[in-house]
């Protein structure tokens, strides 16, 4: 029979991000809905299925105001894309917990009951994860920690697409269909890369552009 795991102190959340935001201009960290920014709003929804969280960015990303109760790291490596971040993040947290769920901060809508589901099917997997006929979702998934030694050994043979984890790993794969019953709209697996995606996300819900920001991002709608 399949192991059933708790979620109480046995799930951990990395949070990516890295990379430069070049569509946006602006850190995409730091673009503010519902009067949060992009990363307090993450943080806020993965914090209420998973503790602790840890932050895995660029070293000079932590200049910004980070959220409480977070842990923060850096890439250690470079040019490595969100896997390095994917390493770091579960080689901090394996002595802490046995299983993470990935997300990265530019997802605002990122439902905590899809975190739930997820972690929730790992059973004696190594890895949840979302896949679509046309692609794989490694950066909305959940992955034991321990996995972080052989993602190094990937990184080290210059295997650093996320999306061949899936495949890698004993990983139960979720069709994502079976997930619009939680997030009709996989909002969770959304990202916001251009200030287009950014309108729209306030549109959509009735927001206007805050003042602060007026100025600062380099596309207009």
């Amino acid at each position: 029979m399949p192991k059933t795991h708790h979620l109480e102190n046995s799930l951990a959340a990395i949070v990516l991000c890295g990379g430069k935001s070049t569509r946006l201009g602006i850190d995409k960290t730091q673009l503010i809905f519902h009067g949060q920014t992009f990363l307090e709003r993450v943080v806020s929804q993965v914090e209420k299925v998973c503790h602790p969280v840890i932050l895995v960015g660029d070293p000079d990303f932590s200049q910004h105001q980070l959220p409480p109760n977070v842990q923060w790291a850096t890439d250690e490596k470079p040019n490595c894309g969100p896997l390095e971040g994917i390493r770091v993040g579960l080689a901090k947290l394996a002595p802490q917990v046995d299983f993470a769920f990935v997300t990265s901060c530019d997802v605002p809508l990122i439902n905590p009951e899809l975190v739930r589901f997820l972690f929730h099917k790992i059973a004696d997997h190594e890895a949840v994860v979302p896949v679509s006929e046309e692609r794989i979702f490694g950066m909305t998934a959940v992955y034991r920690t321990k996995l972080h030694q052989r993602i190094d050994q990937r990184i080290q043979n210059g295997q650093l697409r996320v999306s061949e984890l899936a495949n890698s790993f004993q990983a139960h794969q979720i069709p994502v269909n079976l997930l619009r019953e939680i997030d009709p709209e996989l909002d969770s697996m959304t990202n916001i890369n251009s200030a287009v995606d950014y309108f729209n996300l306030l549109k959509r819900f009735g927001l206007e552009l805050p003042p602060k920001l007026q100025d600062r991002l380099e596309e207009k709608p």
